[in-house]
């Protein structure tokens, strides 16, 4: 029975044996019981997903706000343009008879 049944829950769940055995030698090594072990593992993985949703919102973000792209190009054709000005005339003349 949980010490303080207001602010706890009880759950069941099911594991590998090979996950619950690694699961016993790291809370022995540890000394620690398996319910601190599970809480530790939720809020790491709770705050991973956190900071990639952070992530996520930020780059979502700076892309509307256009930050993050080149400003010498103002459009794809730009880019294309100055793409094939770079590229050496026989290799893009090497292509086109492959074609």
């Amino acid at each position: 029975m949980p010490r303080n049944a207001q602010t706890t829950a009880v759950f069941t769940i099911s594991l590998s044996t090979a996950i619950a055995q690694k699961i016993e030698r790291t809370r022995k090594a540890q000394h620690r019981s398996r319910s601190e072990l599970a809480r530790d593992a939720f809020r790491v993985y709770f705050r991973a997903q956190e900071l990639a949703e952070d992530e996520g919102r930020r780059a979502y973000l700076d892309a509307k706000a256009g930050k993050g792209l080149s400003p010498i190009y103002d459009t794809a054709d730009e880019f294309i343009d100055a793409l094939h000005e770079a590229t050496p005339r026989a290799a893009v003349a090497r292509r086109r008879r492959k074609k």
